[in-house]
């Protein structure tokens, strides 16, 4: 475990992630991460990310860095309570009507939009666990299963 002896602040959360029977996943190094570095600011936060950087070296995790980074972010929005969705739809939707849907999962909502015209007309939102479909399409495919 000499890869502790370089991070002293990363030990804690990585006390268990580190064992070296274990592998550490790149979720693990970024929920570690972000509990170092959630109350840093400036230098602080800089050698902080410093030594992550060498810690990665030394484990040879460079080549994942982008997921790594990619796992902090979802953990981070996760951890501050902020709510990713994806809304699709037939069309364009007014400014309005994506806030309404947006309101629906609370107040700290990011939302992406897309297009998919197959869908007839309505919505679709997904989130990270759940799909809520009143898309005509969806509706057309179930209605023809129960008249089957």
């Amino acid at each position: 475990m000499y890869q502790l002896s370089i991070l002293k602040d990363f030990s804690t959360p990585l006390r268990f992630a580190l064992n070296d029977s274990m592998k550490t996943t790149n979720k693990q190094y970024a929920k570690a991460l972000y509990e170092v570095t959630k109350n840093l600011d400036g230098a602080d936060l800089s050698v902080a990310i410093e030594n992550f950087v060498k810690l990665l070296s030394n484990a040879h995790k460079l080549r994942q860095a982008s997921a790594i980074i990619n796992e902090f972010e979802n953990y981070a929005k996760k951890e501050e309570g902020i709510v990713s969705i994806e809304i699709t739809s037939a069309s364009k939707l007014d400014f309005s009507v994506v806030n309404n849907i947006k309101k629906v999962f609370g107040d700290k909502v990011e939302s992406v939009e897309s297009i998919d015209k197959s869908l007839m007309g309505g919505v679709s939102v997904r989130t990270e666990d759940k799909i809520l479909d009143g898309s005509i399409k969806t509706q057309l495919q179930n209605l023809k299963q129960q008249l089957i």
